[in-house]
């Protein structure tokens, strides 16, 4: 039964033009399969064009996602921890602190991170907000069972009290913080 259905045209189908050698022809995307062609306008063509053969151009931006600058961040509120300084900054810390796990090539990884920007005047002084690049530093992040990006820890006293994976909503990262400095 799964044999006969026939799922329309897809994303799914781009792998299979590529397999089958069939050309992309300018005024249309076609698809091998009997459903119907997909016309795209000139503008969405020279869109996928671009995005399937700028492999470098790809690169570039994932090399060098919006918010991060020279040291790390847009703005200096936040600071970047790495493998060196993790002992100092967050287990020896005197007070509560949370770690965003970031990657960049992680587009999620850029929303939580605005989320987290827009809280951190909120909580100056009481809580200390760092940033680390888990490619950079994997032993550190396999340690605290960090298997996906992104990932924001919470620590108080050295330890490991809380952790949110994925994107969440402003008020999920608030009620997380306001739960660590009630304990």
């Amino acid at each position: 039964m799964a044999l006969d259905y026939r799922a329309p045209l897809s994303l799914s189908c781009a792998r299979l033009i590529e397999m089958r050698g069939f050309p992309i022809p300018s005024p249309s995307l076609a698809c091998p399969c009997p459903w119907p062609r997909l016309r795209l306008p000139i503008s969405s063509r020279a869109s996928i064009e671009t995005f399937t053969s700028s492999s470098s151009a790809l690169e570039r931006k994932s090399s060098s996602p919006r918010f991060v600058g020279a040291h790390g961040l847009r703005n200096g509120e936040i600071d970047v921890v790495t493998g060196d300084s993790w002992d100092e900054r967050i287990l020896n810390s005197n007070v509560p602190v949370l770690v965003e796990f970031w990657a960049a090539w992680c587009g999620p990884c850029r929303m939580v991170h605005r989320e987290i920007e827009e809280i951190v005047g909120q909580y100056q002084g009481k809580i200390d907000f760092y940033i680390l690049k888990a490619d950079d530093d994997p032993e550190i992040a396999e340690k605290y069972g960090v298997k996906a990006v992104p990932v924001v820890l919470f620590f108080k006293n050295g330890e490991k009290r809380a952790s949110v994976t994925g994107t969440m909503p402003q008020e999920f990262y608030i009620a997380e913080i306001e739960k660590l400095l009630a304990s």
